[in-house]
């Protein structure tokens, strides 16, 4: 019973994590207290405190998983602690280990390594054109400004200009990329460990949140849609694994359908407005984010990206 009550709050904990960082923590902290050596605990603990950018405290809390047993979502977090720490040495080389734990992650393993290029400036810039070094450095600066897609707009234009930088820029797009995802909103949702199906959908959001696996995920979510394809939440996460997969047309689709089934289901309607912003289908975006900001909690989430495309619309009316 014990066993069944902890698994089932470790699933509420991660549930929380993209929405209500403090509030999972206080979940990971109360299963904590039970079992102390528990690795799902202390690594969703360790991703709590990263969220909340208390990296040093993030780091103890991956070290004593690594003590208990080596795997991959703490070798893979702490690589990521030391990559924001400016540690690329250290960082490449836990990134290593959680691929060779867990051949499954290479492909995250390689979208990280490329941060590190960049970060690391160990490409030689004077390779492109000057149209593509300006854009490139112009997609950092916004970056820093925190002005993603507007990065990830001269990102893609630097590729434009000098197709030699595609490697290197689209390492930086899915950087821009990983930090949208976590944008993303769905619904917090309850799950009774003893259902099979809960049981289900509980292991294709740690595969998506946890262990970083959207192929996995999506594999996980078809067998649950299969049981139940009116299952919303499902239909919206599976939007999500969708985006990380590239599969932007796709993921709308899903975002649609859980529209179909609810018209004011906000979570959908504010990601499909992000996949959208992301292809720079700027009208169709601004109408879902308008949509959403009819619900008066939602308004400091959408203010900026609103303002932002409308900004944008206008500066390309300019051009024209």
């Amino acid at each position: 019973m014990l066993e069944e009550y902890i698994e089932s709050r470790i699933s509420e904990a991660y549930d929380y994590l993209q929405n209500d960082t403090e509030k999972a923590l206080r979940i990971f902290d109360e299963i904590l207290e039970i079992e102390p050596d528990n690795i799902e605990a202390l690594n969703g603990k360790g991703s709590s405190l990263m969220k909340l950018n208390r990296l040093d405290e993030a780091d103890k809390y991956y070290n004593h998983s690594l003590s208990i047993c080596e795997n991959s979502s703490a070798l893979l977090n702490k690589g990521i602690i030391f990559k924001r720490k400016r540690d690329f040495e250290n960082a490449l080389i836990f990134y290593d280990k959680a691929s060779q734990i867990n051949p499954d992650l290479e492909s995250i393993v390689d979208i990280l390594k490329n941060e590190l290029i960049y970060a690391n400036n160990k490409r030689d810039m004077s390779d492109y054109s000057y149209e593509a070094n300006k854009m490139i450095v112009q997609g950092i600066e916004f970056k820093k400004e925190d002005k993603l897609l507007d990065a990830m707009d001269a990102f893609k234009k630097a590729i434009e200009c000098d197709m030699r930088c595609e490697d290197e820029v689209n390492g930086m797009i899915d950087e821009i990329k990983c930090i949208i995802t976590n944008e993303f909103i769905y619904d917090d949702r309850q799950f009774d460990a003893e259902s099979k199906i809960d049981r289900l959908k509980m292991q294709a959001l740690r595969a998506l949140t946890e262990e970083n696996y959207p192929d996995k995920a999506l594999r996980l979510m078809d067998l649950v849609l299969r049981l139940d394809e009116t299952d919303i939440d499902m239909v919206n996460h599976k939007g999500g694994a969708l985006f990380i997969c590239n599969e932007y047309e796709n993921a709308i689709e899903c975002f649609d359908k859980c529209i179909s089934m609810d018209k004011n289901y906000s979570y959908a309607i504010f990601n499909k407005a992000l996949v959208l912003r992301t292809m720079n289908k700027l009208p169709e975006a601004l109408e879902c984010f308008d949509e959403v900001l009819k619900i008066p909690e939602n308004h400091n989430k959408v203010k900026a990206y609103r303002l932002e495309i409308l900004k944008k619309i206008h500066e390309d009316a300019k051009t024209d």
